[in-house]
């Protein structure tokens, strides 16, 4: 049940909203300033796509692995003790690996580490933030509430990429980490003073296994929501492993250094922040499954343009259409499960969604392997095209994709 007051009242004028809002972007800043710093640091150390690609494939790993139980944790235990305590953790993590470079110690193997742990906390960013959002904000202005966590997401794809790009090029892999921890620490401190959310534990009864289960029988009475979770699946396995070759890309085929590599990838960046501040301000309800389904299918063909450029003023022209679509799946993605999933398994269902990202290392995996036989760009242009075919699927299979989204 929502917690939120007044409909009409600016969701960014809620003290609690706002807090909770720029904890999301603390921890994205930290999350794309990594990717970036490593994907560099790994295809420097290596010349090998096919690591780059496994380092963000080991850290969508913990989704599939775990996705199902961050539901259950939601359930289980105080949500903002939880986030403090995964906040803790990552700060500390970023630490040791700052210290490990400034030593000159560090090694590709420890980055994957790094990258797993860091999957392990993205479980519980569905299930635990985004539920926690979406109580604040209530039933009426959940679209505006999800779109507005998307403004920070998709901000932080722009500042990320280029602190990282940049730190690398002047700091090394030390000064990335640093900052990452950084970021945590100010996730953590603004976590810290929210108050009066997050307490409530719900009453549970039974094993999880047996919860879990029964979420899933659930699920099969709800057409909707399994088609947009197969959606979620067809976006994380043949569109986002696109984003773990564009430092391959941009160092092999387009030939820039680590700062222009930072620019050219906060280009998507910069397209979904415009696309979370249109979503935000314009998009309505019955649109919903419109902009998420056609978000994916635009995404890919802009993806098979990106893998085929040889400029890098189109290139991050591409990545900017790119950033456009990814805003309306990335902001449509919670907001219809939320609005099509029972009160009572919202988190549960969450929690399923997070299993859906977590099927992306079946994607990296995918590309890694076919960048290694074929090169990145090739590569790239062949799942985006298996994307395509199967979104088309998921339509003749799940109609109701392409509907309305209906009031309730």
């Amino acid at each position: 049940m929502a917690i939120g007051g007044s409909t009409t009242r600016p969701l960014l004028a809620d003290a609690q909203f706002l807090r909770l809002w720029l904890v999301g972007a603390c921890t994205a800043t930290a999350r794309w300033l990594e990717m970036l710093a490593v994907g560099i640091f790994v295809f420097e150390e290596t010349g090998s796509p096919p690591l780059v690609a496994a380092m963000l494939m080991l850290r969508m790993l913990p989704l599939a692995l775990f996705g199902l139980y961050g539901g259950e944790i939601a359930g289980r235990f105080d949500r903002r003790r939880v986030l403090l305590t995964t906040f803790a953790a990552l700060a500390a993590l970023a630490a040791a690996l700052a210290g490990l470079a400034a030593f000159g110690r560090l090694a590709v193997w420890h980055v994957a580490i790094g990258a797993f742990i860091a999957g392990l906390a993205w479980v519980l960013d569905f299930p635990v933030r985004r539920t926690l959002l979406a109580d604040i904000a209530g039933q009426a202005r959940l679209g505006a509430a999800m779109s507005l966590d998307t403004v920070a997401s998709s901000g932080t794809r722009v500042l990320g990429p280029v602190l990282g790009g940049t730190l690398y090029a002047v700091a090394g892999m030390d000064g990335a980490f640093v900052l990452t921890a950084t970021a945590y620490v100010l996730a953590f401190g603004l976590l810290f003073g929210l108050k009066g959310v997050g307490g409530t534990v719900a009453e549970v009864s039974g094993r999880a296994i047996g919860r879990i289960r029964g979420a899933l029988l659930e699920l099969r009475g709800q057409p909707v929501l399994q088609g947009v979770l197969a959606t979620t699946v067809v976006f994380n396995v043949w569109g986002f492993p696109v984003i773990s070759m564009v430092p391959v890309i941009g160092a092999d085929q387009l030939r820039l250094a680590p700062f222009q590599i930072g620019v050219l990838a906060s280009m998507e960046g910069l397209g979904s922040l415009l696309g979370a501040f249109l979503l935000a301000a314009f998009a309505r309800r019955r649109q919903f499954r419109h902009l998420y389904f056609f978000g994916v299918a635009v995404y890919l063909v802009a993806a098979m343009g990106f893998a085929n450029s040889e400029s890098a003023v189109l290139s991050g022209g591409l990545l900017v259409a790119l950033g456009l679509s990814l805003a309306a799946f990335a902001a449509m993605q919670s907001t219809l499960v939320l609005l099509n999933a029972p009160d009572a398994s919202r988190q549960r269902m969450m929690g399923l969604l997070s299993v859906c990202i977590g099927s992306g290392p079946l994607g990296f995996a995918h590309l890694g392997l076919l960048a290694g036989w074929v090169g990145a760009s090739a590569a790239c242009t062949i799942i985006a095209f298996e994307g395509l075919v199967v979104l088309a699927a998921a339509a003749w299979k799940w109609p109701g994709l392409v509907a309305r989204e209906v009031e309730r």
